[in-house]
């Protein structure tokens, strides 16, 4: 009896040891489709604020500093992936897991791809104070932001990782392939998207080219600092430039012209609120306007004008409101607008009447005209605040150099030097700082800022992705801001070469991309049927939001369903090394035949049928090439051996 008793006791105490080791045993994370379908689901929406940000950026609806609604959209998706995440992980180790299991396999990296997400956008912030606000390609290829495409690669790829990871995927149905299927979209998005100045979906290159190539300059603002670079317009079949502030600062004068119609367009004087909105016409006859400015008492613009039946610029002033130009000069040269004076009782311009421009001061109603320089080329003047100074350009020391003299012409001497050309010097509101555009860094024209005895002139724009128009940068009457125009390059798209090889160009390499993914998907077995119609719309719809090239959508589902079709048709398989090589060349030709057929429906192809059709052949053969790198042909060492004499 004791005996038996005994061993009851000794049973029910390694029982109740192992349930308590059971209790503290760490609970491994096991993949599932929920966790899948979570992380999925979070992935896109990180993707989506990415791409909100990037259309944001492209039309005009962003400041184009780091504090804006779409930064806040982008890294709030973020901070909403890494606390689902971390709390699953947290959870996880609580219950005894060791830190790399908390995880189900696959997610490791999402999880260290938040946090080099964190790190990249503080080292964004830093990037965008010590070198400037990146624009166009710039903003693309910045180290800091592909620092965060890197680390939204890590984090996108985490159901494509677990749907490697997990043996049974092969025998998985198919809806439950579809985290795989769009985690794999994503990243090819994120290239895409990186890659976007060399993508035919962004830039349809085999379109017929515009009539007429015209550079589409927009308005800015930013604070004398250059920071909190401030896009105001956006080009739509237009030009803006020669900006100005109205005396209260309320409202904006500039120039819109119409880029659309000719090679010389012709435009009208406009008004809008300090914010960009509200454009309204102030002139009623087009024709080539400049530099109109407001009277310091806010009630008459002056300008420069010139229409096709005459040969030179006159200066002209028009009601605040709009109406008939009244014409202050008489053409016997081309006079060019420079500066009101504090009072308002007279304007300096800059005119080659006398055969080399200089620089010329009269009454505000076209009188007494006087010239105030004689040696070199001398223009673009600006009363300083006090109407005692009179800052301009002028070239008579080789270069142009930023001079200054007393408001009757005496005194001149030159304000400051530099191994570049400084010009259109205009003073701040205080009288405390010079504004002018130079290009003595590294012969691009840059807006500097420096103090008014031309001591320690700073660069504020800091971009080489901007061509500044070639009008006078102004402040704002409480002197905070500097309002400039500013667009991209010429218009290279309209040269046919250009065209041609960077269409061709980027097809290929977006061909190459493309064809990557889907055989990466391919070769882990993540590539169902559907899969296809999946990642090639997702993709368009994408990229065709940024470029407004909606129309395209359509024939990336139809690339996508015939693509499927081949896919199901084929069944590439490892072991049927053919089928991949024939699906591998497929796919793009298919994809670029159907965007061919898209652009030829909605507007023309531009490029000859050599081009064209050759190009598509060429995005196959890249397809070929890369199946060889996923499935390489059978070694020489397994292949038989020569016998050897």
């Amino acid at each position: 009896m004791m005996a038996e008793h005994g061993e009851r006791e000794t049973a029910t105490l390694a029982s109740s040891n192992e349930a308590a080791a059971q209790e503290r045993r760490p609970i491994l994370p096991t993949g599932n489709t929920r966790f899948d379908w979570a992380m999925a689901g979070l992935s896109s929406l990180l993707l989506g604020g990415f791409y909100v940000d990037l259309w944001a950026h492209a039309h005009g609806r962003t400041d184009n500093t780091f504090f804006t609604p779409w930064h806040a959209l982008l890294y709030s998706a973020m901070a909403v992936v890494g606390i689902f995440l971390g709390a699953n992980a947290i959870r996880r180790r609580s219950r005894g897991s060791a830190w790399p299991e908390t995880l189900p396999p696959g997610y490791g990296l999402s999880l260290i791809g938040v946090g080099l997400f964190t790190v990249g956008g503080v080292a964004d912030l830093i990037w965008h104070v010590i070198f400037g606000v990146e624009f166009s390609v710039d903003a693309l290829l910045s180290p800091t932001h592909l620092v965060l495409a890197s680390a939204g690669v890590l984090i996108v790829a985490g159901p494509l990782r677990a749907a490697w990871r997990n043996p049974e995927r092969t025998s998985q149905r198919w809806v439950g392939k579809i985290p795989a299927v769009l985690s794999l979209a994503l990243l090819l998005s994120i290239l895409t998207a990186f890659t976007q100045f060399v993508h035919p979906l962004g830039v349809t290159w085999a379109g017929r080219a515009p009539v007429a190539p015209q550079t589409h300059a927009e308005l800015f603002f930013m604070k004398a600092d250059g920071a909190d670079q401030t896009r105001l317009t956006i080009s739509s079949g237009h030009s803006d430039g020669s900006p100005s502030w109205s005396p209260d600062g309320r409202a904006i004068g500039f120039v819109r012209l119409d880029v659309v119609s000719g090679r010389n367009p012709m435009g009208e004087i406009y008004r809008m609120n300090a914010d960009g909105s509200g454009a309204t016409a102030l002139t009623r006859s087009p024709a080539w306007y400049l530099s109109p400015l407001w009277s310091p008492d806010g009630q008459t613009i002056a300008f420069s004008l010139t229409r096709r039946d005459t040969s030179k610029w006159t200066i002209a002033v028009i009601d605040a409101t709009g109406g008939d130009p009244r014409v202050l000069t008489d053409g016997g040269g081309n006079d060019i607008l420079d500066s009101w004076s504090p009072d308002g009782t007279r304007l300096l311009f800059h005119s080659d009447r006398t055969g080399r421009p200089q620089v010329f001061v009269m009454n505000a109603d076209g009188s007494g005209q006087t010239r105030l320089t004689n040696v070199g080329d001398n223009w673009g003047g600006a009363w300083s605040p006090r109407g005692d100074t009179i800052a301009f350009a002028s070239s008579r020391g080789g270069r142009l150099q930023i001079y200054t003299m007393d408001s009757t012409g005496r005194g001149q001497r030159r304000l400051m030097s530099s191994t570049g050309d400084d010009w259109l010097p205009a003073w701040s509101p205080d009288g405390g700082r010079l504004t002018f555009n130079s290009n003595r860094d590294d012969g691009q024209a840059q807006i500097y800022v420096a103090n008014a005895d031309g001591s320690r002139p700073t660069n504020a724009l800091r971009t080489s992705s901007l061509l500044l128009d070639s009008w006078t940068p102004r402040w704002s009457p409480d002197g905070r801001f500097i309002l400039y125009a500013a667009g991209g390059y010429p218009p290279y798209s309209s040269v046919p070469f250009v065209r041609q090889a960077l269409g061709a160009a980027s097809i290929i390499l977006q061909a190459a991309l493309l064809i990557g993914i889907v055989l990466l998907g391919l070769r882990g077995a993540t590539l169902p049927v559907g899969s296809l119609t999946l990642i090639l719309t997702l993709n368009a719809a994408l990229m065709s939001v940024l470029g407004d090239q909606y129309r395209l959508i359509p024939a990336a589902i139809v690339a996508g369903l015939l693509g499927d079709l081949v896919l199901w048709r084929l069944r590439p398989a490892v072991e049927r090394p053919a089928s991949v090589r024939l699906f591998a060349f497929a796919v793009p030709v298919i994809f670029y035949s159907c965007y061919m057929l898209a652009l030829q429906l909605t507007g023309g192809i531009g490029w000859s049928i050599h081009l064209w059709l050759g190009t598509i052949v060429v995005a196959g053969i890249v397809g070929l090439l890369l199946s060889y790198l996923v499935l390489p042909p059978p070694s020489m060492a397994s292949s038989p051996s020569r016998p050897t004499s």
